[in-house]
């Protein structure tokens, strides 16, 4: 007797935490063996409402790839990626994918909408929205892994090992995105993007999905509002 096609539902989004109107049911999900890539997805579907409720179909014959440990992979084996439609572009945060999942009815990936990229600023625009002076910054890069860590623990720990396993690398190695995070044109953040872009230095930004009452998907069409900014030396 043939297996039936197995249903993964839960939630992507943490308790207490919504996604705003212009994201909703524009995000899609993709779950993968960290082994095959991102290419070679095994669950891939929409989320939708508020909560970012996902119901997924595991076919019979990918069940193999979500249970199995790959020989010789370090960490979590699968990952699930958050991303604006269904060819998620751009790709927005990779979450761990809980290795119990088959033993949950429901699951929930406690994203709090926080968006961690790695890149370089390659154009920066001036702009008055609803008379805010924004500062919109154009950035190619990518999601970090999850592994990756913008400030080093406590106590440091040594030199070269601060950042967490494979550091800032592009999961898979997909390739480079582009991104909208928008600043005020008077805030550090913006005038540290712009020595960013004047010298041509890697930056890593922590952004979170712009709120609804701002309007600003109207201006672009992923708004990531900025909320802390790294400068990486050459």
């Amino acid at each position: 007797m043939s297996q039936a096609t197995r249903i993964v539902t839960g939630l992507l989004a943490a308790p207490g935490f919504a996604l705003p109107e212009w994201a909703q049911g524009r995000l899609h999900l993709a779950v993968w063996d960290r082994s095959q890539g991102p290419e070679r997805p095994i669950l891939h579907g929409p989320v939708s409402g508020p909560e970012g409720a996902f119901r997924l179909e595991l076919r019979p014959e990918d069940l193999p790839r979500l249970a199995a440990a790959a020989p010789g992979c370090h960490g979590p084996q699968h990952l699930a990626t958050v991303g604006w439609g269904a060819s998620l572009n751009p790709a927005l945060a990779h979450l761990l994918w809980p290795e119990e999942w088959a033993e949950r009815d429901w699951l929930n990936l406690g994203w709090q909408g926080q968006v961690t990229l790695v890149g370089y600023v390659e154009q920066m625009h001036l702009q008055e929205v609803g008379g805010l002076h924004l500062a919109i910054l154009e950035l190619v890069g990518h999601a970090a892994p999850p592994s990756y860590r913008r400030l080093p623990p406590l106590p440091l720990p040594p030199a070269g090992d601060r950042h967490g396993p494979g550091d800032d690398r592009s999961p898979g190695g997909a390739p480079d995105q582009v991104y909208y995070l928008l600043a005020e044109v008077e805030s550090p953040l913006a005038a540290a993007a712009q020595d960013a872009l004047v010298s041509n230095l890697r930056v890593v930004c922590l952004a979170g999905l712009g709120a609804q009452e701002a309007y600003w998907h109207e201006v672009v069409n992923v708004p990531l509002v900025l909320e802390a900014l790294t400068l990486v030396a050459l």
